[in-house]
């Protein structure tokens, strides 16, 4: 089958910091000023934000856990403990690299209904990783170090494959990845010394109590 040829801005949609109330992937939040924090920690099987608990951590990724009216958030993941400042009205995600190192990222998230939102965090020891498109045969998130990550945001419904690339060294890939309008995915990079692996799951909301 002839290889579909796209450049990079053609997939990538203008990002608007306006939230689409009626997404998908989103429920409706009571609050505005509502933030939304996960954990991103391959290594660790549970985690805790705030009240909330997750016994079972899905290829390192939770759901998003809405926050409201604080300005900072305890988290828990494996064996980091850590409180963190957070402001209003964004995505934040507590990443956990292969050393052990944390950090809260905030996520770029659009919530645009045309668009597809993509994460990829760096849990690996390669200094700077990239999201490649080989469809368009162009890099989506650059030089992204260890312990953060990145995001962009694609137009959507689309079909893409994706490599995660040290420089020009191919070092895992992640194959038909169903992006649609509403929702996202985050892709995550761990391993160390020359053998990495790399996972996509769903972004979610977390259900409230």
């Amino acid at each position: 089958m002839k290889r579909i040829h796209l450049t990079l801005p053609l997939l990538v949609a203008t990002a608007s910091m306006a939230f689409a109330q009626d997404a998908s992937l989103y429920e409706d939040v009571a609050n505005p000023n509502s933030s939304f924090v996960r954990v991103v920690d391959a290594s660790a099987s549970v985690a805790v934000i705030q009240s909330a608990s997750f016994d079972r951590v899905e290829k390192g990724v939770t759901p998003y856990v809405v926050i409201d009216g604080a300005t900072e958030v305890s988290i828990t993941s494996g064996e980091t403990t850590a409180t963190e400042a957070i402001q209003p009205a964004t995505f934040y995600s507590f990443v956990v690299g292969a050393d052990g190192a944390s950090a809260l990222v905030v996520d770029k998230i659009t919530r645009n209904p045309a668009q597809a939102d993509v994460t990829f965090y760096n849990l690996s020891d390669i200094a700077l990783a990239d999201l490649y498109v080989p469809q368009a045969n162009a890099i989506a998130i650059e030089g992204v170090a260890p312990s953060t990550g990145g995001a962009v945001a694609l137009k959507a419904p689309l079909t893409l494959d994706f490599e995660i690339r040290d420089g020009e060294t191919v070092v895992a890939t992640v194959p038909a990845v169903d992006l649609k309008r509403r929702e996202g995915v985050a892709i995550v990079l761990s391993g160390t010394g020359g053998s990495y692996t790399a996972t996509v799951t769903p972004n979610a909301l977390a259900k409230q109590p």
